[in-house]
């Protein structure tokens, strides 16, 4: 399986489109990475590489402003970000564990992470609670 070089015009309906992504942020032409190397072993995922000097918008969107890095999306969910060279080994390990997750498990767990953040979030911004709680009457 070639790997795709994906733009800012074509990356989200890439991600909507398919099951599982893993995209790796180039900062130089890449030279068989550990991607390269992985792909004729999935068939059912999409492998894709972003040019980040030429996709400049796109690696900011997941605050990169350099390569490498990898991405690695599951049913449209970011489960792994994180920059530096990966391996073949490493990318093939990252890749299984992810294909191994209950996507339905996962899903109300983020839910949940993300309604404490906005609690938080909230918090931070209510006068009523810098002040120490309600107003009372």
């Amino acid at each position: 399986m070639r790997v795709l070089q994906l733009t800012k015009e074509d990356f989200h309906r890439t991600v909507s489109e398919n099951a599982c992504v893993v995209v790796e942020f180039a900062g130089t032409p890449a030279n068989q990475s550990g991607l390269d190397q992985v792909g004729d072993r999935h068939t059912g995922t999409v492998l894709g590489r972003v040019d980040v000097q030429a996709q400049p918008e796109l690696a900011a969107m997941f605050g990169l402003s350099e390569g490498p890095a990898l991405l690695i999306f599951r049913e449209k969910v970011v489960l792994y970000l994180d920059k530096g060279e990966h391996s073949a080994e490493r990318v093939e390990e990252l890749l299984g564990r992810a294909l191994a997750l209950d996507m339905d498990k996962v899903r109300p767990q983020i839910e949940e992470q993300q309604r404490a953040e906005v609690a938080l979030r909230m918090r931070r911004v209510c006068p009523a609670t810098r002040r120490g709680g309600p107003i009372q009457e």
